[in-house]
């Protein structure tokens, strides 16, 4: 009786903790919800352009990028456009475009991603995947 339930206990654990597996993270197919509701129009490199909703990156509505060795969030609605130049490892070079003119290099993780909603299913794409980024 003893080892019956013993094995009816483990196995119960066993189960729920093969559950857990995928912890952390964005759920596939859901667009993270966020404060702002930010457009865009993002070009892969295949040429391809998707308007997006709810756009976002890695869920937040800011782009996080280093300027030199410093650290420089800037929210998406002062953002024109970003063109992705050069990919260099873990890094992507990135020309940023301000509403009120200003141009600058920036580089952001190419890992990075970008969220949002297409209307018709949630969208994601890694930065270095990117062509360009403009904001209506």
């Amino acid at each position: 009786m003893k080892r019956g339930l013993i094995f009816a206990l483990l196995a119960a654990v066993a189960m729920l903790c093969m559950g857990m597996g995928d912890l952390g993270g964005q759920p596939k197919g859901i667009v993270p919800e966020t404060d702002v509701p930010i457009q865009a129009e993002i070009k892969d490199h295949k040429g391809i352009t998707t308007s997006l909703e709810q756009f976002s990156m890695d869920g937040e509505t800011y782009l996080d990028a280093w300027r030199g060795q410093g650290k420089l969030t800037i929210p998406f609605q002062n953002i024109d456009t970003l063109s992705f130049r050069e990919l260099k490892g873990d890094e992507v070079k990135v020309d940023v475009k301000l509403k009120a003119g200003e141009i600058m290099s920036l580089t952001v993780r190419s890992r990075a991603k970008f969220y949002g909603s297409t209307g018709f299913g949630a969208f994601q794409i890694k930065s270095r995947d990117v062509d360009s980024i403009d904001f209506p």
